[in-house]
């Protein structure tokens, strides 16, 4: 009878003279130890906005947003569906675009909406023909440097390393698709388009 009171008052009195086991969260600042998995976050400077983060994402916690008049994509990230899976950093084509960080929490209620994302924008190419999107700009270059001289096969890579030199002269579409515009910035289907006019 008397027993498991001993034991519980044992137990009390060796935890008020032990370290608590938790921390003083929110009060103190947490530092999580170093292999922890928290929120992903986007690096400018490495990530090319090829949208891979926004197509494995499987809680959709990423959102991509094209503007074909503005010329530019958005990539989101928010983090009230984000489940740290790390899919994003795993899929990353350049390896380092998108990186777990050690943040742990972002939503208290003290933080503005601005902090519930975490977002990048990207210059969006288009296809001199239909004005459709090819890709992101930073993203050619980087396909065109992993290539090295095998990218001067492809006239949007040629075209690419021409600005290295300068600007190339704007062009415009002249109403029907011509072999001249083989040398321009196109889509796939136009460029499939002028080869097959070209031909037959």
């Amino acid at each position: 009878m008397y027993a498991p009171k001993l034991r519980e008052l044992k137990e009390a009195l060796r935890s008020l003279f032990s370290r608590p086991y938790t921390t003083k969260f929110p009060k103190e600042k947490y530092t999580p130890p170093e292999e922890y998995r928290g929120f992903p976050e986007y690096f400018e400077e490495d990530c090319v906005g090829c949208g891979t983060c926004y197509q494995v994402c499987p809680a959709g916690a990423i959102e991509m947003e094209d503007s074909l008049e503005e010329k530019k994509r958005v990539l989101r990230i928010n983090y009230a569906s984000c489940i740290q899976c790390g899919q994003c950093e795993e899929h990353c084509i350049t390896g380092k675009g998108i990186r777990l960080t050690s943040k742990y929490v972002v939503l208290i209620p003290d933080l503005e909406k601005k902090d519930y994302y975490n977002s990048i924008e990207k210059e969006l190419v288009l296809c001199e023909v239909c004005g459709g999107e090819i890709a992101c700009r930073d993203h050619l270059k980087f396909v065109k440097d992993r290539l090295g001289a095998k990218a001067y096969a492809h006239p949007n890579f040629l075209i690419e390393a021409q600005r290295n030199f300068n600007e190339p002269a704007e062009s415009h579409y002249k109403g029907k698709i011509r072999r001249e515009d083989y040398i321009k910035e196109i889509c796939p289907i136009c460029r499939h388009r002028i080869v097959v006019e070209d031909e037959f």
